[in-house]
């Protein structure tokens, strides 16, 4: 196990946390974009229920199957490179000129989203003490809550002034 400093292993915990907290946005803000992203595509809520569902089918099954071959790779490297990967589905999300291009930059959205996940609950299990490891690990888990009551009511705003494609920037923003 890789020991690291008092320091350290806050910044690395509140980096996580970051990492959790744009991967619960990503998921959430979808929804109360729905209005403005059925009316700019001119798609029925059914099509637009299919987007929110793509991100939640790919988003679970890549997270099962990250299970499977996440140990091979160095977690550092693993992390940065599809934390990139998330930030890029993200900004297809907000360039995205239609609706099938949005349904995929969703999915692609999910898929990096479920390996993020296991990617950082795996480093909080590599990285801190069996004895800090329930508190870091709510540390990790507040983003969650932060994204409920501070990302999407921002993403929302944002939606409302700038427009549906604006959340995705920011989160693409913060990813970076």
């Amino acid at each position: 196990m890789l020991s690291l400093n008092e320091s350290h292993e806050r910044r690395l915990l509140w980096l996580l946390a970051l990492t959790q907290f744009t991967i619960i946005m990503d998921f959430m803000v979808m929804m109360p974009l729905g209005p403005q992203i059925m009316h700019a595509f001119q798609i029925s809520p059914a099509r637009f229920a299919t987007a929110v569902s793509a991100y939640s089918w790919c988003s679970g099954l890549s997270g099962l199957l990250a299970a499977t071959y996440i140990d091979r790779f160095d977690r550092r490297r693993l992390l940065l490179a599809i934390y990139a990967l998330f930030a890029l589905s993200n900004l297809g999300c907000a360039l995205a000129p239609n609706f099938p291009l949005l349904l995929v930059a969703r999915a692609f959205a999910g898929i990096t989203g479920g390996v993020l996940a296991s990617v950082v609950m795996a480093i909080v299990g590599d990285v801190i003490p069996v004895a800090r490891r329930g508190a870091a690990t709510g540390t990790i888990m507040t983003a969650f809550s932060l994204a409920a009551i501070a990302g999407v009511p921002a993403g929302v705003m944002l939606g409302a002034h700038f427009g549906w494609a604006s959340p995705f920037v920011l989160l693409v923003v913060l990813s970076c």
